[in-house]
């Protein structure tokens, strides 16, 4: 069983938390890769912004994520960086590019689980999270009936898996085993 941990991160704290969700699904049988949305501005903020900076190289150095990988995974993780309630511009770009996928209903039957982070507010990230749901659910995706994890406001992610990680971990596992 796979999952594909698909995101967008610019200070580094989504990629934390999909390391997180990765390191938790693999201590749960399930091979989990990450892959980031391409971003072509990332390395003029990591020169300016110091918190960009410190997990630029981390990101930079990950696959980027493409229909292929939507395809070949069993479960489908959407990091969605929040900006006023929608996904950030390249996360946009990269879900437009999957209209190909939607014609063939290449992704129908398929486990999604979004998860969100927000500067403003819990409900700027899951207003993010309800319109990239939109999406999933155009493509016949099937959301795994957990609520989305949204981290708190503008606080960064810790370096080691926090508790809740470790429970939407379980609960995603049991989710891909059982589908």
């Amino acid at each position: 069983m796979r999952a594909n941990i698909i995101f967008h991160s610019i200070s580094g704290n989504l990629y934390l938390i999909a390391e997180a969700f990765k390191e938790g699904l693999r201590n749960n049988g399930i091979d989990a890769r990450l892959y980031r949305i391409e971003d072509e501005d990332l390395h003029v903020l990591a020169a300016e912004r110091n918190d960009v900076n410190e997990y630029y190289e981390e990101i930079f150095n990950l696959p980027v994520a493409s229909n292929e990988k939507l395809i070949s995974a069993d479960l489908i993780m959407l990091g969605i960086p929040s900006r006023f309630g929608m996904p950030t511009s390249e996360e946009k770009v990269f879900l437009d590019k999957t209209w190909p996928l939607y014609e063939k209903k290449s992704l129908k039957g398929k486990l999604y689980y979004p998860f969100a982070t927000s500067l403003i507010s819990y409900q700027d990230a899951q207003n993010a999270i309800q319109s990239v749901s939109v999406w999933a659910s155009m493509m016949g995706l099937r959301t795994v009936d957990y609520p989305p994890y949204t981290h708190k406001d503008g606080i960064m992610m810790p370096n080691r898996p926090g508790e809740i990680i470790t429970k939407v971990a379980d609960a995603l596992a049991t989710a891909v085993r059982t589908s």
